[in-house]
């Protein structure tokens, strides 16, 4: 396993602001930070060829893109009085994605 790659992801969740409430640029960073840790697990993905780190990408992948997605939906209800959607829906699925694949780096 590539250790730089799992030392990025783990910076990434570290780094990960869940915390920031209706503040828009928090929620562009933890998009970027998402993308980034897309192409991570993406190599990862391609690069490893065994059947537990092909399902544990495959899994992370679809948090990530879980988290994205709620990270669209809470931007565009941003300025909604009846918003639903906190940081959490889209740190939730974050997390767990990254988790997934940090899990893999167990040596």
């Amino acid at each position: 396993m590539n250790t730089v790659t799992f030392s990025t992801l783990k910076q990434l969740m570290d780094d990960l602001e869940c915390d920031a409430h209706d503040n828009p640029d928090a929620i562009y960073e933890i998009r970027n930070q998402c993308e980034k840790v897309l192409d991570l697990i993406q190599h990862l993905q391609f690069s490893d060829n065994s059947a537990h780190v092909q399902l544990a990408t495959k899994q992370a992948l679809q948090y990530i893109h879980s988290a994205l997605s709620a990270a669209e939906v809470y931007t565009a209800s941003l300025h909604s009085i009846d918003r639903k959607e906190d940081m959490m829906d889209i740190c939730g699925p974050a997390h767990a994605g990254l988790e997934i694949i940090l899990n893999l780096n167990q040596n």
